[in-house]
């Protein structure tokens, strides 16, 4: 979940020479005048710099093209890249393998973020979620941050973890988890099939997203078929648990929008039994299900 280590250097050696550009144009903190005399700065005077920056991010594009430090190609395309860079307010709420989760609530969207020199869970805390003002920036085809990060002293309670966890879960479903920048919303737009199998994925959120199906569904009618077939995998468990309780341990049995409407000893059967009764233009919609002890 960090970059490695001789990224972590580049990264600070991009970050001081910029911060340094920006401090010599705005004459922010006396006495600055190298990368070095940056890095060596309190933390209150580079927050200083670090602010003016992001007020002033036009001067990214001075910096690339004065290019002050003998910079490479290379090395200038990362701090332009700068310019995509995602401000605001976030909520970290997952630590992954490759990366930790950032949800921008306003936006609907998950960034999957890298550490720098020293890992999330280490210099914020393993509890989850954690409400926090940061800077997004591209680094090598990557998310990283800016090295800043403000978090909130704020204790959330089980409804606002869940409701955190449900955006998340949304973010996901339409856009998948966003791991370079710049973004387009419509260019990670999920596929409505992906998006149908998250609405449909619990009660919850068949309760929730109700009239969202339907639209979805009558926007393209193709996916009446996928909504059938999922929905026959969900209906087929609590029929199993009902034909339990009343004694019945085989057989296999069809349903259609709800219903059992055929069974058999085997798949086929029911499947055969299915085939008579129900319209032809139907008959992809039916589930079947075995019971298996």
């Amino acid at each position: 979940m960090n970059l490695s280590p001789q990224d972590v250097i580049l990264f600070y050696k991009l970050t001081y020479a910029l911060q340094c550009f920006i401090n010599r144009k705005l004459t922010i903190v006396q006495g600055a005048e190298t990368p070095e005399d940056v890095r060596q700065l309190t933390s209150e005077e580079k927050i200083q710099i670090r602010n003016a920056l992001w007020k002033n991010a036009d001067l990214i594009d001075s910096f690339v093209k004065e290019n002050p430090h003998n910079l490479t190609h290379e090395e200038l395309d990362i701090v332009g890249s700068w310019r995509h860079r995602v401000k605001g307010r976030f909520i970290l709420v997952s630590h992954l393998k490759k990366h930790s989760v950032f949800l921008k609530e306003d936006e609907e969207t998950a960034f999957g973020v890298l550490a720098l020199s020293e890992p999330f869970e280490a210099s914020l805390g393993s509890r989850l979620p954690i409400y926090l003002e940061g800077v997004l920036l591209p680094f090598k085809g990557k998310i990283t941050y800016d090295g800043m990060i403000a978090p909130f002293n704020i204790s959330f309670g089980r409804g606002y973890r869940q409701s955190f966890m449900e955006l998340y879960q949304q973010a996901k479903a339409k856009h998948g988890i966003i791991t370079s920048l710049p973004f387009s919303v419509e260019s990670k737009k999920q596929s409505d099939e992906d998006l149908l199998r998250f609405y449909l994925k619990s009660q919850h959120n068949r309760d929730q997203y109700w009239e969202d199906i339907w639209v979805l569904i009558r926007k393209k009618p193709a996916l009446r078929l996928l909504y059938h077939q999922e929905m026959g995998k969900i209906q087929s468990r609590n029929f199993k648990k009902r034909l339990r309780e009343i004694g019945i341990e085989k057989g296999a049995f069809a349903i259609l929008e709800g219903m059992i409407i055929a069974g058999g000893a085997t798949k086929e059967e029911a499947q055969q039994m299915a085939k008579k009764i129900v319209p032809s233009e139907k008959r992809a919609w039916v589930h079947i299900f075995q019971m298996e002890k």
